[in-house]
């Protein structure tokens, strides 16, 4: 993959990631999967700071969404013993 297509790359993934949330309808496993493949390839220091925010980013989303079920399995845990 040329520098410029890494650069694609990159800058979909930053515009993807910018909308992406915990309900989204891809799972993140999917996209670390596209993060890990773009590690894979021979990149200029800039990109590889790129996909490390990138990164970042996607570990903040997961976090959300580990939060997300937590509070969830709390509320449902709350509604089964009020309804018992």
């Amino acid at each position: 993959m040329s520098y410029q297509d890494i650069d694609k790359e990159i800058a979909h993934l930053e515009v993807v990631f910018g909308l992406i949330s915990t309900r989204d309808r891809f799972p993140l496993s999917y996209w670390h999967r596209r993060l890990h493949a773009l590690n894979r390839l021979s990149m200029v220091p800039v990109q590889r700071e790129r996909v490390a925010q990138l990164e970042s980013t996607l570990r903040s989303v997961g976090a959300a969404q580990d939060q997300d079920q937590d509070q969830d399995t709390a509320s449902l845990h709350s509604i089964e013993s009020t309804s018992s």
